[in-house]
């Protein structure tokens, strides 16, 4: 792999995006709301369904960018901090109660604080002025249950199949050293009796000899199992096995592929999610220039794929990942365990994948003849954008209008420190300056935007200014600073020379 200068320009395919939607009615499998357990109330696909019942009277849409702290610390080049907020109003005007399960997609992460001491994503939903409980489904957990749900339907098919069930079966009995000429006849039988290409016939020969129950090369990363769910947390390391060293990305691309030849119709994918949910695989920014929108570009500089045996660090873009074959060389796994690693990445399709999601999943009941406001509110840092002029974006699902029967006006209103340049997707008109305490409470002057947007399908790109919001970032620490160094009782040390 090379590692002069990467350029990574997503185009040409369309099916998923990230960015964030709501609110979104999950259809209870077989109509039972009674069902126990967080993924037993939802559609086994993850994926929404109509509202007929309740209307939303309309719906308040804010965008808020400011500074966010980091673990690091103060860092004047951080992408701004984003917080979005949807307002609903929703009504039932029917003579009886709703009991309703919303999903809720973010695109692209959640910020966590780092000043806390149960770290968690910052993530708020009320109903009716009170707070709910919340489960956050991780883009890990998703990856999870593909495989889950893919492995199910591949084990059933090699049962049916007589003659690949003894094939699979031998090479699973085998020893690591007696396994390779057994998994050729294999290979062989896929692509004479099945009619599989070469390539995925090769997959089905590594897959059967995966223990996937086994425990990985490294363990799932802490920061995807948020919250007390324990079987939403599960599915995150469950069958990976050795897989987890090419990443789960990879390790779920190979679930969904031999699903998918062995019944298309019943491979969940995470595109078909996407979709589902209104987005599209194809990662897009708004261009600041022209305001129309068109694929992501992303530079990553050298120095981001070194370290870690290649794989791309998070200074770089953690979606670029699922871009790049890699094998965590310090895994501990053996000489013939690496091997089958490498024949699977060699053999799968290469995929031009997308920003990760993660599904709110809540729970609220609404009385007979009733009006309530559900808020949802979160913070993520925006995406950079690296085509000049560079920008710094964020997405939005607005999808999620179309799956209600009813719903009404959306309003948007976007924040942004002043004379700090914004480009959107949808027309938005600058109606003042004001005062806004955007920045860790602190009244800082800010260009208010607002717009109705008239598309209730379809995604809400917004982008500011790179330049100037480092501009901003930089002025913004020195003032901060300042006012620190004034009001502390014990002067900085080169107090003196500041104050020159």
């Amino acid at each position: 792999m090379r590692t002069s200068l990467l350029v990574v320009t997503l185009c040409g395919i369309t099916t998923i995006a990230f960015a964030n939607g709501g609110p979104f009615v999950v259809k209870y499998p077989g109509g039972d709301p009674a069902a126990k357990g967080v993924l037993a109330r939802l559609d086994p696909d993850l994926k929404p369904a109509r509202e007929e019942r309740l209307q939303v009277v309309k719906e308040d849409l804010s965008v808020s960018f400011g500074k966010g702290s980091s673990f690091d610390g103060e860092n004047t080049n951080q992408s701004p901090l984003a917080t979005v907020t949807a307002e609903y109003r929703i009504r039932n005007p029917t003579k009886e109660s709703a009991e309703v399960d919303f999903g809720f997609p973010i695109l692209r992460g959640i910020y966590v604080p780092p000043m806390s001491m149960m770290p968690r994503p910052d993530v708020r939903v009320t109903v009716a002025g009170k707070v709910v409980k919340t489960d956050i489904i991780s883009n890990s957990a998703i990856y999870g249950l593909i495989r889950q749900r893919a492995r199910k339907l591949i084990e059933a098919r090699i049962a049916d199949d007589v003659g690949l069930k003894s094939h699979v079966m031998v090479v699973r009995k085998a020893s690591a050293a007696t396994r390779p000429p057994w998994q050729e006849q294999l290979r062989k039988y896929a692509v004479a009796n099945l009619r599989w290409n070469e390539r995925d016939a090769a997959l089905l020969a590594e897959y059967a000899a995966v223990d996937f129950g086994k425990a990985g090369g490294f363990p799932a990363d802490a920061h995807w199992t948020w919250g007390e769910n324990q079987e939403v947390q599960k599915l995150v390391t469950e069958n990976l096995g050795i897989l987890s060293a090419i990443g789960e990305q990879k390790a779920t691309q190979l679930f969904a592929q031999l699903a998918g030849r062995f019944d298309p119709r019943s491979a969940a994918s995470y595109e078909d999610i996407f979709q589902a949910w209104g987005g599209e695989i194809t990662e897009r920014s708004v261009d600041l220039a022209s305001g129309k929108v068109r694929p992501r570009e992303v530079v990553v500089p050298p120095n981001s794929l070194t370290g870690w045996a290649g794989r791309v660090r998070l200074e770089a873009d953690p979606t670029l990942c699922a871009r790049v074959d890699y094998l965590d060389d310090n895994a501990k796994l053996t000489a013939d365990e690496k091997a089958t690693c490498r024949t699977v990445l060699k053999n799968l399709p290469v995929v031009f994948t997308f920003a990760p999601m993660n599904l709110l999943h809540y729970r609220a009941t609404f009385p007979p003849e009733s009006e309530q406001t559900v808020t949802v509110t979160y913070r993520q840092f925006a995406y950079e954008d690296t085509k000049k002029p560079g920008s710094y974006q964020m997405a939005y699902v607005v999808h999620p209008a179309s799956l209600w029967k009813e719903f009404g006006p959306i309003h948007l209103k976007i924040t942004v420190p002043e004379g700090v340049k914004l480009a959107a997707s949808a027309p938005c008109e600058k109606k003042r300056t004001e005062s806004v305490p955007v920045e860790r409470g602190t009244p800082l002057a800010c260009d208010i935007y607002e717009t109705e947007l008239k598309s209730k399908t379809g995604e809400l790109f917004v982008a500011i200014e790179q330049a100037g919001w480092q501009r901003f970032a930089g002025e913004s620490s020195s003032v901060a600073n300042r006012r620190a160094a004034s009001t502390s009782p014990v002067a900085p040390l080169n107090a003196k020379a500041q104050s020159k």
